[in-house]
């Protein structure tokens, strides 16, 4: 998996935070602050990240699955996972915004945390909790797949776009050694 890619789908995972803290330094500025430069480069950098990180995750889903990064599997179980977003942000997003993003000392802090952050996820390759992602229409299934000549399962966080139903054959493409990102075999989606 291309860690632009991690990355992106790392950062729009804290996307409720990002909107937070825009709208922190906007107030700010209308306020009126005696030095604006906080606010400013927090607006100018968020606002190129989210750009950035939009693109490269909607490139990456939306590329076109081909034969030599893909199988073919048939679902086994299929669970939708609800839990993980609401979790991620509760114990992950919610507790940064005690910092004051109107101020650099609290804002060299915040980013040396969220650098921790950032590569904890690199380390596990863990970025499957995304709001953005589910707002899109996407889900994730924890699912068992085994393939159709039944020699090969796979334990699988997988991507979806449309409902996950056991006996659907599916083909995936690997992300990482957990996640995929899978469509319906016949070119339903």
């Amino acid at each position: 998996m291309s860690i632009l890619f991690l990355m992106s789908m790392f950062f729009l995972s804290f996307a409720p935070l990002w909107i937070c803290i825009l709208c922190i330094d906007v107030k700010s500025l209308i306020d009126g602050t005696n030095c604006p430069y906080t606010e400013w480069i927090g607006l100018g950098l968020i606002i190129f990240i989210l750009f950035i990180s939009v693109l490269i995750t909607v490139k990456t889903l939306g590329k076109q699955q081909t034969s030599q990064n893909t199988e073919e599997y048939m679902v086994v179980t299929a669970e939708k996972d609800t839990v993980s977003t609401t979790a991620y942000l509760l114990s992950n997003a919610l507790p940064l915004l005690a910092f004051d993003f109107t101020q650099w000392f609290d804002m060299i802090q915040f980013m040396i945390i969220f650098g921790f952050l950032a590569v904890l996820c690199l380390l596990h390759y863990r970025c499957d909790s995304n709001v953005c992602l589910e707002l899109a229409g996407y889900r994730l299934y924890k699912c068992r797949l085994h393939n159709d000549f039944g020699d090969k399962e796979e334990t699988a966080i997988l991507i979806r776009r449309k409902q996950l139903n056991v006996n659907d054959e599916v083909v995936i493409r690997k992300l990482n050694d957990e996640l995929y990102i899978g469509k319906y075999k016949v070119s339903e989606e």
